[in-house]
Formats: C-alpha cells, structure tokens, sequence
C-alpha cells in the first residue's frame, strides 16, 4: 500500500492544491491528513472542501480543529493555550466557517488511529498521549518510542519534517527531500511528514510523504506553490502580517 500522508494545512489553499497535484503521479492508494486542517490561513472552507473532495483514507483532527468545534475553547477568556495572533485567526477562522465543515470537523476522530490494511503503523496529530505534544528533540522522541510498541508512528503538530528511531546510530534524521528512506523492521520509528501549508524549518516549500508500506520506505517530499497568493488572501482577510511573513520564510 503506497499512501500520501500529510499534514499541518491550516487553510493554506494554493499548498494544498500544489501537493495534491504532485500526488497525482504518485500511483497513490489512499490520503491519510494527521490534522490541523484549519488556522492560521485564510481560506478554510476551500481547504476542507478540498480535503473532503479526495475522500482520505482517515483525518485526524488536530488541536485547531479541536479549538473551533470543542466549547469550552468557544469563549475567548479562556482560550489561554493559544498566543494572541493565533486566537486572533481561529476566532476569525470559527465566524467564517460553514456549518457543513464545522460538522465535518466535529466528526473527526482524534489519535492515535490505524488502518486494517497497514500492520504496527499508528496515526496520531502531536503524539499517541497528548494532541498537543510537541516532539522536536532526540529526548523528546526517545521517550516517546520507549512507550510505543508500534513499528512505525506518523505525527505532526511541529511543522518540521523528521525521522526519529530506535536506531542508536541514527536516532533523529530531518530528511532530505526526493530520497527514499529505508524503514528496517528491526527498529521503531517517529516520522512527521512536515507541514503543507506552514512549513518552520527554514523552507518555505510545502511538505508531505509518500509512506509505502510494500518496499518500507518514507520519501518527504517539498513542493514550490504560489506562496503569494496566499498570503494575499491573508492581508485581505486582514488577519495577522506575521502569518502572511511567516509561510515566505519557513518558520
């Protein structure tokens, strides 16, 4: 099984239909999105809408997708875990939102997931413990395999395309685009697809994977968009600079 596995769109529309596109010559099965559909863009109805269209094998929902439908995150004296800008775009992001996607957003599971096609493999946003987990360090994924007894885990939730694994001599690899990486069965492993639509290691391509499950092996792939329109639909949207700025220098 040979699966598109991405991640971190945050309404980012022109990200979105660059990858889709370059997924199109990949002899896919299936999508698989790990969450966070919306935030931060400005196009959040044609981002679901999008996602929707290609009918994926599984859609977690991610902790901004959590924040626009859970309510107690509705009221904004509460929503303390967001910093000020990104409060400011998902209470923008919660008026715009059409109450079919609002629903289809409900109905999302949250992590860790699995498909019955594909053994030893979970699917989770931050990690298989916290939506919210932020796995950046060797520490942080050494702690987080200790507790796993999947082969392989698929997260997201830093923007950042990496490789963790049991393997002493190579624990965490941030992967360079367009090479196959050999998963053995002798090791575990943590890997984050990267972000589509709000890429933060410094390359503002969009990123996402080709998981293929036969051959065990992970290929990031980084992808050029029109990063300008984008963010002009964000000025025009009037939503925070920063979020335009950010998406034009990765991070």
């Amino acid at each position: 099984m040979r699966i598109c596995i991405f991640a971190d769109v945050h309404a980012n529309f022109e990200a979105l239909k660059a990858v889709l596109f370059d997924a199109q010559s990949e002899m896919l099965d299936g999508y698989i999105c790990l969450g966070d559909l919306i935030g931060y863009g400005a196009t959040p109805n044609k981002t679901i809408d999008l996602i929707r269209r290609i009918q994926p094998n599984l859609v977690l929902r991610g902790n901004h997708d959590r924040t626009i439908v859970d309510l107690q995150y509705r009221n904004p004296t509460r929503w303390h875990r967001h910093q000020k800008l990104e409060r400011f775009s998902l209470i923008w992001t919660h008026n715009q939102i059409t109450p079919e996607n609002l629903m289809y957003l409900q109905r999302l599971p949250e992590g860790p997931q699995w498909l019955d096609e594909i053994q030893a493999v979970q699917f989770v946003h931050g990690s298989a413990f916290q939506i919210d987990d932020d796995i950046l360090t060797q520490m942080d994924g050494k702690r987080h395999l200790k507790r796993s007894l999947n082969w392989v885990t698929f997260f997201a939730h830093t923007h950042i395309a990496a490789i963790h694994s049991t393997n002493q001599r190579l624990p965490l690899i941030y992967p360079e685009p367009d090479f196959p990486y050999p998963l053995s069965t002798k090791n575990r492993y943590l890997i984050n697809p990267g972000s589509v639509g709000q890429p933060r290691d410094m390359d503002s391509r969009a990123s996402y994977a080709i998981f293929d499950y036969e051959s065990r092996t992970v290929h990031i792939k980084r992808i050029v968009y029109n990063i300008k329109a984008a963010q002009d639909k964000i000025r025009l949207a009037k939503l925070p600079k920063w979020h335009a700025d950010r998406i034009a220098s990765g991070r």
